[in-house]
């Protein structure tokens, strides 16, 4: 008997018609030429666009090439796809040199601390999104922003952090998501300005299997990353935090990816002082929303969404519950200490999110005045879910509910968490 799976019933939209146009000719191409995603030719077109030759230690260079060879052969990227999956591939490798090359010219930026970051690590579609955003509306935290994960260089500078113009470039090229596949709009915002998710820095040093294989199902390359250490990608994670608050200082970082949560341990060893914060919402809930969203994004490059890997770990009801069981174990045996992490209810978050803030604060010993409270009640005022589009998605047949609300039972009994009408 088959395993329900919502992956299966997911429909593509339709595309817009220059989208369809462009792609309809590429099919009749050479896109392995006509786009090259090898090695030789982006290094080369990323040193020349930067006059720089440094990558920095060599960690990133094997994760690259699987990458590469997983682009092109297994990814069945669509013209417009290519074209996408390597502007980024450039950013991220000129992000690199330049991150490299301040450090050569500052060497005094490695003396930067990074003190008590919080990461949130909830499921997707829990939340977390707009906890990100609420929390980096107070003026003591800073989070990471898509302008500067994009554009790290020249390292930011206080004065001009919202108006630097960087982030008009930054927003043509986020937003250009929406333009390729206008239903995004409805399940996640992306802009210049906004922030974005520690795994998009993790581009950097090419260990990202959550980000990097949104340009491309990558299954070899995300199987490869499953057998590698995680605290690498921290590690060069941390040095690029010391470079963006090294002119820009933030008291404290506020960082978030539903990765982190089957990396805490790692994490832990490169921020001994991290914290947790845990949004929980129904999983079978939060699944179907997942799936309409990375189906969607990979129906922005590729004619074949949810082939290979199909980042499981999220669209997979029982990967899913794996991930979010397993830090069960390390919670029972220390390896994550529980007063290191913080359980947001979504229920509680979405009836009163500034209380919940407050409920974070005071689980970490942190202080919020009346100012900031202030700032924080404004910003949840002002940032209503009403101003965009819904969100629409099946939630399932009773066969498909059945099967996750079981794969799910561990999580949800252990963290309490109730099923969503």
């Amino acid at each position: 008997m088959s395993v329900p799976d919502r992956r299966a019933v997911w429909t593509p939209p339709a595309r817009p018609e220059w989208v369809a146009r462009i792609n309809a000719e590429g099919a009749g191409m050479d896109l392995r030429h006509l786009v090259p995603l090898d090695a030789d030719s982006l290094l080369t077109a990323a040193r020349e666009a930067t006059g720089l030759d440094d990558f920095g230690v060599d960690d990133w260079r094997e994760p690259f090439g699987i990458l590469l060879r997983a682009l092109d052969d297994e990814a069945q990227l669509t013209l417009m796809g290519r074209l996408m999956t390597r502007t980024d591939l450039l950013l991220f490798l000129q992000a690199r040199l330049q991150v490299e090359q301040a450090y050569c010219d500052h060497p005094q930026i490695e003396d930067e601390q990074i003190t008590q970051p919080l990461f949130i690590v909830g499921q997707g579609r829990t939340g977390t999104t707009f906890l990100q955003g609420l929390l980096a509306a107070d003026p003591e935290n800073g989070t990471l922003r898509t302008w500067e994960v994009m554009f790290p260089c020249p390292p930011p500078e206080a004065a001009s952090y919202d108006t630097d113009p960087r982030i008009a470039v930054a927003d043509h090229l986020a937003t250009q998501w929406n333009r390729v596949t206008p239903e995004i709009e409805a399940i996640h915002e992306f802009a210049g300005h906004l922030p974005t998710e520690n795994i998009h820095l993790h581009c950097l040093s090419f260990r990202s299997p959550g980000w990097l294989n949104l340009l491309g199902q990558v299954p070899s390359y995300v199987s490869w990353t499953m057998t590698q250490d995680p605290a690498i990608a921290y590690r060069y994670e941390k040095r690029v935090l010391k470079l963006l608050q090294w002119r820009n200082p933030r008291q404290r970082w506020i960082l978030k990816s539903p990765v982190c949560l089957a990396q805490m341990p790692a994490i832990l060893q490169i921020y001994p002082d991290a914290g947790f914060i845990w949004t929980h919402r129904d999983p079978v809930r939060a699944v179907a929303s997942v799936v309409s969203l990375i189906g969607t994004l990979y129906w922005m490059r590729t004619d074949q969404p949810f082939v290979g890997d199909s980042l499981e770990m999220f669209t997979s009801a029982d990967m899913a519950a794996g991930m979010m069981t397993l830090p069960i174990g390390w919670l029972e045996d220390g390896a994550v200490p529980r007063d290191r992490v913080h359980h947001v209810a979504y229920r509680d978050f979405v009836a009163d999110p500034v209380a919940s803030v407050e409920d974070i604060y005071r689980h970490f010993g942190i202080a919020l005045t009346p100012q900031r409270r202030a700032i924080l009640q404004d910003y949840t005022d002002t940032h209503a879910r009403s101003s965009r589009p819904a969100h629409r998605y099946e939630f399932g047949s009773e066969e498909l509910v059945a099967h996750e609300r079981a794969a799910f039972k561990t999580y949800q009994d252990y963290f309490n968490v109730p099923d969503e009408p």
